[in-house]
């Protein structure tokens, strides 16, 4: 169940960001967009699929608590009593409605209310929200939805469109649309990390591998950010010629997010730093490094220095250099490429944080 719960969070981001993505585009006037052949039947596997996909941690909740008061007492215990599990009934009635609204083809303003109300289900039965509600849900919802948004229209875009008419008109409102998303979505992100776990803990928490995830998560929006301008540029080349197809970077784009999408869903199977139960640090060994860089539980209380080696400053040199190629690959090289570069680029820039740190066991 701990395997299932990170793909199942990872396909809930997707199917949200189709479906948020599909209504948005409803929007744009067809001058303003590439022809977008996007299946109905995908989107209402999309629906569907979000009830399904949310139901697998309120099972997972349902399991730990069946051998001790039996799965039908668990289940409307959970269901009916933890904001995980009454998030995901609000889930099911809105999604079924938003099915129904997609397969009668209805207005979009009523598939939009729907799909709003889903995200702030979400955000109800969120992590966050249980450590301060409004603030909780208010924050993850926004950052939520503008991801669903920027994400959702690039998916569609750059996988479903049919036609290279348009794109200069596409490429000039969505730029300023990502540019505002992106500015959301950092400044709810901050509020969301800073809610769970305290700035001046933020170096002591990759001791967890909570902390180590969050990191990764954080690196991988780098690349992002750097093909998010790169795309912004392609506006000016697409203006200038009419028969440019940016698509293919703004698909590399989409890779580097689903990196990001999975350490998102596996950082949501995680325990943060202050819900780690040590034991008596007296009777454990040191972490070795091999421990370290696996992300393995650390079961002492670890405080963390950040002192660069020989080593550690050479695999952050790396990391740059494999930024600078994704630059470069713009200009001389093919977006597949970039992507490899950006993938190599979160791993070197890792390897070379975690280098970086000394370990120290408070006893």
């Amino acid at each position: 169940m701990n395997l299932l719960i990170p793909i199942a969070d990872f396909g809930n981001y997707l199917f949200l960001c189709l479906l948020v993505g599909s209504i948005v585009l409803q929007f744009v006037p067809q001058t303003k967009k590439p022809t977008i052949q996007f299946p109905k039947p995908l989107l209402l596997i999309c629906a569907l699929g979000v009830i399904i996909v949310t139901f697998v941690p309120v099972l997972s909740l349902i399991l730990f608590f069946d051998d001790t008061v039996g799965f039908v007492r668990a289940a409307t215990s959970v269901i009916t009593t933890t904001q995980i599990g009454q998030g995901w009934l609000f889930i099911t009635v809105f999604a079924i409605f938003l099915w129904l609204t997609i397969y009668l083809e209805r207005s979009k303003y009523i598939q939009g209310f729907w799909i709003v109300l889903i995200i702030i289900a979400i955000g109800y039965s969120s992590h966050v929200s249980s450590q301060s509600f409004v603030v909780g849900i208010f924050s993850h919802t926004t950052h939520f939805l503008m991801v669903a948004i920027w994400v959702g229209v690039l998916f569609i875009v750059s996988w479903f469109s049919r036609s290279r008419e348009h794109w200069s008109e596409f490429l000039q409102w969505f730029t300023p649309l990502a540019i505002v998303c992106m500015i959301n979505i950092f400044a709810t992100g901050f509020v969301i990390m800073f809610t769970i776990e305290a700035p001046t803990e933020y170096l002591n928490g990759w001791a967890t591998p909570y902390g180590r995830m969050l990191l990764l998560k954080h690196i991988s929006i780098i690349p992002v950010i750097i093909f998010a301008i790169i795309n912004g540029i392609l506006y000016k080349k697409a203006s200038t010629f009419s028969h440019y197809d940016p698509r293919t970077w703004l698909k590399s784009e989409c890779v580097i997010l689903l990196l990001v999408f999975y350490f998102t869903a596996v950082l949501g199977t995680l325990s943060p730093p202050y819900e780690m139960d040590y034991p008596d640090a007296q009777t454990i060994e040191a972490p070795t490094w091999i421990d370290w860089l696996l992300a393995k539980n650390i079961l002492i209380p670890i405080e963390i220095d950040f002192a660069p080696t020989l080593l550690s400053i050479l695999l952050i040199s790396v990391a740059l250099l494999f930024l600078l190629l994704i630059i470069i690959s713009y200009k001389r090289m093919s977006p597949v490429f970039a992507t490899l570069f950006g993938g190599c680029f979160i791993l070197t820039l890792y390897l070379g944080l975690m280098f970086s740190c000394v370990l120290y066991p408070i006893m």
